[in-house]
């Protein structure tokens, strides 16, 4: 009888292991979760990207008004009767 509770032991012992070390088993299913969580989020921000670009493009097909605001805030541009003013924040480590 005894060897019987100690052969049961092992047995209960053993799927335990499985189930949470084994393969298929808890441990690996956290693991996968958070690869999947990690991928949707990738996916998420890329999906944001792709929708920036296209409303961009689509924009861009639109008209020139896009084109003016592109050149004046990538490459500077200024209309030649335009002032154009240059505010510097002041450094504030320096000021105390």
């Amino acid at each position: 009888m005894r060897l019987l509770g100690i052969v049961l032991a092992g047995a209960i012992a053993f799927l335990a292991y499985d189930m949470w070390g084994g393969r298929n088993g808890f441990l690996q299913y956290q693991n996968v979760a958070v690869q999947v969580a990690e991928a949707k989020a990738k996916s998420d921000k890329l999906t944001m990207r792709n929708q920036a670009l296209e409303d961009e493009i689509e924009d861009l097909q639109q008209g020139n008004l896009t084109l003016e605001e592109l050149a004046r805030n990538d490459l500077g541009m200024i209309k030649p009767d335009e002032t154009f003013y240059r505010v510097i924040e002041p450094d504030r480590s320096s000021a105390r």
